[in-house]
């Protein structure tokens, strides 16, 4: 049962609440081994003065929680937290609970009985990071893991005596096939959640396939379906919680904490980019227009961070004992958070064009515009990725068979384009986001928990941002020790780089009009030499 503050607590004066709100507590954190999950935990170990960290972890390729948590620490993500504590202390503050989705009752989560008894009496606050990201995951697969790990956790949760609040982190699309987005749960799927979950427990994999069309409806793939099946089934079920969902956008490597630019995968916009800066992928289906609806990890933690605090603030307001005035949504009692902001949100095209800062020359800065296009239109991004990938991929093959090898870049070609197709969703679209929830969570900061915890964007300086992006991505994804340059100089001056872009967009449409000319346009020179030049 959820713990209740009385109105004395609530109402008095209290500096820096967010950071008390932690301070001392104990946590259940699940998929504290992805992405977010990982920086989510580095920054409570790192800020947030908490009692203990108890980490739900799956064995994996034979690996035990205990072995998986080790090697976690050492990864250069926290190199910070090592400078003051070795593994050792921090194993002292982080405990591993081995968990298992496949329990045969489908109510808990296989922990032995004794590591659950101590869960139930001591855990506070529980942030759900567990989940299926793969947009071509199977639809068996996407629902068991993101709605039945959602339920075994929810299930869980409402047998802990200490409970104050749980934060379910969803996606900014699982509503996506919406042009405009509430902070609310959407019960708009064919079928109940519940009814899901029984399909795919009596259903084969294959058998499940079958339906996907069906239960997916005008949603892009299984994961966005399979995260909007889990918000139903936290609204229809668990609202009686202290539970709030938490619903970020493309998150992306870290902008400033701990560490500048790190990232461990490539995942949507950074593999498209790597790809595009190895000369794998030449012509983008998308429109450089359209809002990307971008974030950095470390700024993602901080909100999600704020919002856990929020949840357990409107959980005390639904409180009988408080007055009708409570704050706590009487229509939509799952308190919802878009984690994203209109007016700094990049557009694919600057997205693109400002990873060219990170690059280790001049002479890479100038090609890079060269390297890519992006195109709007399917028939024309299918005939020009026939020509650009799939004829010198089948090229490429031949003279490898010729030499005795095995064929290896038709297959390549082949998944590059299906990538691009489904990037190309999200590429070609835009939506208008309610955030009036995000921004009210900015509110509740001292300037204290402010420098601690920053999440609006609009501090974010994109410049700066993406001088470590693509650095960040060749050293902490693919192992590649930074140039000599670099290791004396890391970064030069943004004044520098700006500088450098500015002659290479000149030069780009100067040679264009120089194109032109030669080609006899010189009426449409005239008219338009303004426009081209400052566009």
């Amino acid at each position: 049962m959820a713990a209740k503050g009385n109105s004395a607590d609530r109402n008095a004066p209290e500096l820096n609440r967010v950071l008390s709100f932690y301070r001392n507590s104990t946590i259940l954190l699940t998929g504290g081994t992805g992405f977010l999950g990982k920086v989510l935990l580095e920054k409570i170990l790192r800020c947030l003065g908490v009692r203990k960290v108890f980490l739900a972890v799956r064995i994996k390729d034979g690996r035990k929680p205990a072995e998986r948590l080790q090697e976690l620490l050492k990864d250069a993500l926290f190199d910070r937290l090592r400078q003051d504590a070795t593994v050792e202390q921090l194993l002292e503050r982080v405990e591993p609970v081995e968990i298992s989705l496949e329990a045969g009752d489908g109510l808990g989560l296989g922990m032995d009985e004794t590591t659950e008894t101590r869960l139930l009496q001591q855990t506070d606050i529980i942030f759900n990071v567990l989940a299926s990201v793969k947009f071509n995951e199977s639809i068996k697969n996407a629902v068991d893991t993101n709605v039945g790990g959602t339920r075994r956790v929810l299930q869980l949760a409402r047998r802990m005596q200490r409970l104050k609040a749980v934060v379910h982190v969803s996606t900014l699309y699982s509503n996506c096939d919406r042009t405009h987005i509430r902070e609310r749960v959407y019960d708009d799927t064919l079928l109940r959640p519940e009814a899901v979950l029984n399909l795919s427990k009596l259903l084969s994999a294959d058998e499940m396939d079958g339906l996907q069309h069906c239960l997916l409806g005008s949603l892009p793939n299984t994961y966005t379906y399979s995260k909007k099946c889990a918000e139903s089934l936290i609204q229809q079920h668990f609202s009686d919680l202290p539970v709030g969902i938490f619903r970020p956008p493309i998150v992306l490597s870290t902008y400033r904490e701990p560490i500048a630019g790190w990232t461990d995968n490539l995942n949507g916009p950074a593999g498209l980019c790597l790809w595009t800066v190895k000369g794998y992928v030449r012509i983008i289906h998308g429109n450089g227009r359209k809002k990307a609806n971008l974030v950095p990890v470390d700024y993602c933690v901080n909100a999600l961070l704020v919002a856990g605090f929020d949840v357990a603030d409107r959980s005390m307001a639904r409180d009988p004992a408080q007055d009708s005035r409570s704050g706590w949504e009487t229509v939509q009692p799952v308190p919802v958070y878009n984690y994203l902001y209109d007016r700094p949100n990049l557009t694919w095209g600057r997205y693109m064009g400002t990873v060219s800062m990170g690059f280790d020359g001049w002479i890479k800065r100038l090609c890079w515009p060269h390297s890519y296009t992006i195109v709007p239109n399917r028939a024309l991004f299918r005939v020009l990725s026939l020509c650009c990938h799939t004829v010198p991929a089948w090229l490429l093959d031949f003279v490898r068979q010729l030499r005795g090898k095995r064929p290896l870049y038709r297959r390549m070609a082949a998944k590059t384009n299906r990538f691009l197709e489904t990037m190309a969703y999200f590429g070609l679209r835009e939506w208008q986001i309610a955030n009036e929830n995000v921004v009210r969570l900015r509110t509740l900061l001292t300037p204290t928990e402010a420098s601690l915890l920053e999440f609006d964007l609009s501090t974010v300086d994109w410049d700066e941002y993406f001088q470590a992006y693509i650095p960040g991505i060749r050293r902490y994804y693919l192992g590649e020790l930074p140039a000599a340059r670099d290791r004396t100089n890391p970064a030069q001056p943004l004044a520098w780089n700006r500088r450098i872009q500015f002659l290479c967009r000149l030069l780009h449409r100067l040679m264009w009009v120089l194109i032109c000319l030669k080609l006899g346009h010189r009426l449409y020179v005239r008219r338009n030499l303004f426009s081209i030049l400052i566009a």
